[in-house]
């Protein structure tokens, strides 16, 4: 005899409510997650501005090694008669053999620049403003002066700062432990 009970179907169907759970559970923990992702990828960009500070410092380094003194901007430069263009095409140029290209002068955080550096490579631009010092090769490391600062608070703690001995501080407390 064919019974058609419950309890004698082999197989379950979920219920509505069931159903309903399960998908606000996965909707729970995909809209915690979106979050935490997002603070993942800043936390990357961070480190990877980090490294450009510290390539830059590398290349600065090189430079003073090489040539004696801190790279010179034309006296035209110094005078106010430069485009910003021509003030990081000079910088840019000048680092070029110690391996820095365009793309170590900008903050992945800092999105403007960022869309720009995909659309042109004609052009050149930065996210990082230099120090400029005079013609004495121990000058760039006699002061305790930042080398390069960051154009803008794009990781929340104040700009980035590069200081003479290749550390990264906060413009918020730069001189943090010195």
């Amino acid at each position: 005899m064919l019974t058609n009970s419950p309890a004698s179907r082999s197989w379950r169907a979920f219920t509505l409510v069931e159903l309903l759970v399960t998908v606000g559970i996965i909707m729970l923990v995909i809209a915690i997650s979106i979050p935490v992702m997002e603070s993942f990828r800043e936390r990357a960009r961070k480190a990877k501005c980090i490294s450009h500070l510290r390539n830059i410092h590398q290349g600065f380094t090189g430079y003073v090694t090489d040539v004696g003194h801190w790279p010179q901007l034309p006296q035209e430069m110094l005078e106010g008669g430069a485009s910003e263009e021509d003030f990081f095409g000079f910088w840019i140029s000048a680092l070029e053999p110690y391996g820095l290209s365009q793309e170590s002068w900008v903050c992945p955080s800092d999105r403007a620049l960022e869309r720009r550096l995909n659309e042109t490579k004609q052009e050149y631009f930065g996210s990082y403003i230099i120090t400029q010092f005079d013609d004495r090769a121990k000058t760039p490391f006699r002061w305790n002066q930042p080398w390069a600062m960051e154009r803008g608070n794009f990781h929340g703690q104040g700009p980035h700062i590069l200081m003479p001995d290749g550390s990264i501080q906060s413009a918020n407390n730069p001189f943090h432990g010195r």
